[in-house]
């Protein structure tokens, strides 16, 4: 049983719009594409996504992408619109021709194998990509194509994020409360805490195995129980400054109506 978002289902797989066709583009009086210099002099450095196909993509559908030195790449993601992963920093083999970047993924999962970026602009923080994608399972393969813009992210709060966290409601004319802890990990497992009122103590929820991956301002939470199998999945775009955390998230509900989440953390001991 699949279930997406931490405390509430959303949409539900990564980037799922056209099969095999790119939707239509934004028409342009003259294109001028850089030159593949200028594409391996700009593109290093970690990226997100911030739409696709001209919309704002929801947090839980993003994906984080580091392209280094020697033209290797590293993704980060949640879900695909194929099926559930969990691709924390995956390898990807790269390789450059004029304005086409091309990642390869060789390990065997429902995980895209080949991603293709025909890069348009790539300007300061951002970059305007038409990114063709091919997932391969054992009995299919199927076409991907979408008009994405990334955002540069110069930023990454992996060592920041470790340690103990009181949660509170940051939502105008909500009450903060402070009944929940979430300590995160270096090995990428992270501990929920109940307060018992009773007791006045925190008591670990052991009800839950509960994994996270932080890529840049990118956090992925997933928290997954045996009986009966649940996958819980939520994404958020984050940000600390000294001792506090705050976490945002463009949501979507059954409908597809949107909105934002909003949470703000307090850093204590443990």
């Amino acid at each position: 049983m699949m279930h997406r978002g931490y405390l509430s289902a959303i949409g539900a797989a990564l980037l799922a719009i056209s099969l095999n066709s790119c939707k239509e583009q934004p028409e342009y009086v003259e294109k001028i594409y850089p030159i593949q210099e200028e594409v391996e002099l700009k593109l290093a450095g970690k990226w997100e996504i911030a739409t696709v196909d001209n919309v704002p993509v929801l947090t839980n559908e993003k994906q984080v992408v580091t392209y280094q030195e020697g033209w290797t790449a590293h993704r980060s993601i949640a879900d695909t619109e194929v099926s559930p992963i969990w691709m924390n920093k995956q390898a990807f083999k790269c390789s450059l021709y004029g304005h086409d970047v091309t990642e390869t993924n060789t390990v065997e999962q429902s995980a895209p194998t080949k991603i293709t970026s025909n890069v348009e602009t790539i300007e300061g923080s951002q970059m305007v990509a038409i990114v063709k994608t091919i997932y391969s399972t054992t009995d299919t393969t199927q076409n991907r194509c979408h008009f994405i813009v990334y955002r540069k992210i110069d930023k990454d709060f992996t060592k920041e994020i470790v340690g103990y966290w009181e949660v509170k409601l940051a939502q105008p004319g909500i009450p903060g409360i402070t009944d929940h802890r979430l300590a995160f990990r270096e090995d990428g497992t992270f501990l929920v805490f109940d307060r018992d009122t009773t007791e006045n103590e925190w008591v670990e929820n052991r009800t839950t195995t509960n994994r996270y991956m932080m890529d840049g301002c990118w956090l992925a939470l997933r928290k997954q129980t045996l009986e009966p199998a649940t996958d819980v999945r939520e994404c958020w775009d984050i940000s600390i400054e000294g001792d506090k955390m705050y976490w945002n998230a463009l949501r979507a509900d059954s409908a597809d109506v949107r909105h934002e989440d909003q949470l703000e953390l307090t850093r204590v001991t443990e």
